[in-house]
């Protein structure tokens, strides 16, 4: 008798949860399965969705590409049918390690390097639909420029994922993304609290120099992820 108790006990809770709303089965999900990149990555999507904010997803520093397959995912799940996606990467790794970064070593030369084909291998066998994709290869320092800029389709930016760890690589990726922004805009800093949370390293000394040459642009602290992440939703003045 109790174990018959159990399982309609359990069938009736089972119902329960079939009959919550998207919203809420999506934060049932997020508690259980998903990694705090991926956390992060429903909350700015489902923003997104909320603002109305017709833009494009920027990803720099993909590696193997888990978190574009979650953002690509997520887009899809709060109705971004029309977002396209694009990944930024040198597939080679990080570049030579110098400057302010070399004050607390934390990354390496070529740490997280993988190759643009298993990039496309580990993405397209993951659903993500590559037509809605475009890949720029290569060091920011040599890629992000004007020509690059001409070339892309980008309308403007709803959600910008930098995953640069470093100050120099982070500085030509925040000069690059400043005509994209717009009011609403998620910005996303994957290495925030990296060089132990030093604000004169890493992307943080770099987000600082930036705003101060971009009086028009402000960000508001929107949510913090995992040890080492933190994001700002853009206001433009």
């Amino acid at each position: 008798m109790l174990g018959k108790a159990i399982r309609k006990m359990g069938i009736r809770l089972y119902r329960l949860v079939l009959g919550l709303s998207t919203r809420y089965s999506i934060y049932l999900g997020a508690l259980v399965r998903y990694t705090a990149r991926e956390g992060m990555l429903e909350l700015a999507m489902r923003f997104v969705a909320a603002s109305k904010l017709e833009g494009d997803y920027l990803e720099f520093g993909v590696w193997s590409g888990n978190t574009f397959i979650a953002a690509f995912n997520f887009a899809q799940r709060s109705g971004l049918k029309s977002m396209r996606f694009y990944a930024f990467d040198s597939f080679q790794g990080l570049p030579e390690i110098e400057g302010v970064d070399l004050q607390f070593q934390q990354f390496s030369d070529g740490q997280y390097a993988c190759s643009l084909e298993q990039f496309k291998a580990n993405t397209s066998k993951a659903g993500v639909d590559l037509h809605r994709v475009k890949i720029i290869p290569g060091w920011y320092k040599d890629v992000l420029n004007e020509q690059t800029r001409k070339e892309l389709p980008i309308r403007l930016a709803a959600v910008v994922w930098v995953d640069c760890d470093l100050y120099s690589s982070t500085v030509p990726v925040l000069d690059f993304i400043t005509d994209y922004l717009t009011t609403g805009t998620v910005l996303v800093f994957d290495d925030w609290f990296c060089f132990r949370g030093d604000p004169s390293k890493g992307e943080q000394r770099a987000a600082k120099e930036w705003l101060a040459k971009h009086p028009e642009i402000e960000l508001v602290e929107y949510h913090k992820f995992g040890y080492h992440g933190n994001s700002f939703i853009v206001q433009k003045l």
